[in-house]
């Protein structure tokens, strides 16, 4: 196992730990249903949306496609998997995604920051320091600020502005026509994070399961 995977490798069992610890609402026998489901589609989706950013390479070399010791995960790509995931486990088994996702995006700053040591060990981030030390002070506003405003707003609205400042300092990043993916999922992330903010207490009349 190369540093890279053993580092990102850390984060997603610090991750799991820390849910499995503090979780109310899946239960016992789904909880390793959910995990399992959870981390597939987090490597899918993180995979996917770098080889779609590097296509050109690619589709030249399809077996290259399976090859992610060396790299090339997009922190996007995993997000947008997770959801699609959560939101189908959500509705098959009866649960409220919203407090889901919440119990979840209290680690995942932490694990983010961990993360992007992995960065560092591949040279592929000149600014992973940067990305590491925002997503801590994340991870510390979202302890604070989890009993009184929704954590899951707070990580969308966090992580969102993060990556579009940061994502002027990048060079390794998908663009189309000039326009920086990224940062245009940036903007979704923090237009979503401010409605949950001032909205999801509504959404919390669900009774939690246990």
């Amino acid at each position: 196992m190369s540093l890279y995977g053993l580092i990102i490798g850390l984060s997603v069992s610090l991750g799991t730990y820390l849910f499995e610890k503090n979780n109310t609402l899946v239960p016992k026998k789904l909880i390793n249903i959910f995990i399992i489901g959870l981390l597939i589609s987090l490597l899918i989706g993180a995979r996917l949306y770098h080889v779609f950013d590097q296509w050109s390479y690619y589709s030249q070399s399809l077996l290259q496609i399976f090859n992610t010791r060396g790299g090339g995960l997009g922190i996007y790509g995993a997000l947008i998997g997770a959801f699609i995931f959560i939101f189908a486990f959500s509705k098959i088994y009866k649960i409220n995604f919203f407090l889901l996702t919440d119990n979840l995006v209290l680690f995942l700053p932490l694990c983010q920051s961990i993360g992007r040591f992995g960065n560092f060990v591949n040279g592929e981030i000149s600014i992973w320091w940067l990305e590491s030390l925002l997503c801590l002070l994340l991870f510390s506003a979202i302890q604070k600020l989890k009993s009184r405003l929704s954590p899951t707003g707070l990580y969308l609205l966090g992580y969102g502005l993060i990556r579009f400042i940061t994502e002027y300092f990048r060079t390794d990043t998908w663009v189309v026509s000039g326009f920086k993916i990224a940062n245009i999922i940036s903007l979704i992330f923090v237009i979503l994070g401010l409605f949950l903010i001032k909205y999801q207490p509504r959404l919390h009349r669900h009774p939690r399961l246990i």
